[in-house]
């Protein structure tokens, strides 16, 4: 039986804000509770204190070594990792939750689990429109005294302009045998887009004091 595992990963330094994922922890936690096909919940960290967290809610604890908890250690390292540790099974899904990401919608997450159902489900993650500004076909590149164009092209006016996608980890789920062929961002070309509008509440993510100030105002 295939199960949805929901995953945070909760390193506990952080350069921005002091102690921010032990801030946001319960946030997502109780967010999680509310997804009933949510199967099993890992809580991948370094920080006790994160830890002690997890188990009041009653998820399981992966205690993760310092060599997985460094800066520069990329979360497909990370979660690889937490696979082979917890011998999670090839057909499980996992469901990324990142903590800086701290208003989501319900009705979406149900929205994207139905899709998972589909036979070629392989990978989903959320995805922005690009606003026209730094639109890739605006973006220049410059070589000492010479500049040119990021992508070559010939547009000018803005309603002329492709669209074109970011993507956020608002959503972010995939297939445990899937994880080898994800990009260090967790997509490929076979990740089937959910597409969130740019001005939505949902691409909140907690970066500066600034942000959780305004965040701590709203709960």
């Amino acid at each position: 039986m295939i199960k949805n595992l929901a995953l945070i990963p909760a390193r506990k330094n952080s350069k921005g804000i002091k102690n921010k994922n032990r801030i946001l922890f319960d946030n997502t936690a109780n967010f999680i509770k509310k997804l009933k096909f949510i199967d099993k919940s890992i809580v991948s960290s370094d920080d006790d204190i994160i830890l002690k967290k997890s188990v009041k809610y009653s998820f399981t604890n992966h205690h993760r070594k310092s060599s997985f908890a460094k800066d520069n250690t990329s979360i497909k390292k990370t979660i690889t990792n937490i696979c082979n540790e917890m011998k999670l099974d090839k057909n499980d899904i996992i469901w990324l939750f990142y903590l800086p990401i701290v208003n989501r919608v319900k009705k979406d997450f149900e929205n994207a689990f139905k899709l998972t159902k589909k036979n070629n489900f392989k990978s989903i993650c959320s995805f922005i429109e690009a606003d026209y500004k730094y639109h890739p076909f605006y973006s220049w590149k410059f070589k000492k005294n010479h500049i040119s164009r990021f992508l070559k092209n010939d547009v000018f006016r803005r309603q002329d302009l492709p669209p074109a996608y970011f993507h956020f980890h608002y959503i972010c789920c995939f297939k445990v045998s899937e994880l080898k062929n994800l990009n260090s961002e967790l997509i490929n070309e076979k990740t089937q887009p959910f597409k969130i509008k740019i001005n939505s509440k949902s691409t909140l993510e907690i970066d500066n004091k600034e942000d959780l100030k305004n965040f701590k105002k709203n709960v």
